[in-house]
């Protein structure tokens, strides 16, 4: 599925879609164990498309990705940010579950 959505992507680069798109392949690397890709995709989703749906949720993958590569910090500072620039989204909601069994 990986290669499908850099396809996509490579085929499609101003697409509407390309969020949605992005997120996905985000999250297929995550399911491979491919975390720092997976870290990078989703931190480039949540930077070049703020004001998308996908955003909130690509910043808690991010820290998924932080977590499984021990990085508890970074981690933390990623929910703080969910949290702080998304505060009314499901994702800051499990931000904050995710926070304090990090405490």
């Amino acid at each position: 599925a990986a290669a499908q959505f850099q396809q996509f992507l490579a085929k499609h680069s101003k697409s509407r879609l390309e969020p949605q798109v992005r997120y996905f392949l985000g999250s297929t690397q995550f399911a491979q164990g491919d975390y720092k890709t997976a870290l990078l995709t989703q931190r480039d989703l949540a930077k070049d498309f703020p004001d998308s749906p996908r955003a909130p949720d690509a910043l808690l993958s991010m820290a998924s990705s932080q977590l499984e590569l021990k990085s508890i910090p970074g981690a933390k500072k990623t929910l703080n940010e969910l949290i702080s620039k998304y505060p009314d989204s499901p994702a800051a909601a499990s931000a904050k579950t995710r926070l304090n069994a990090l405490k």
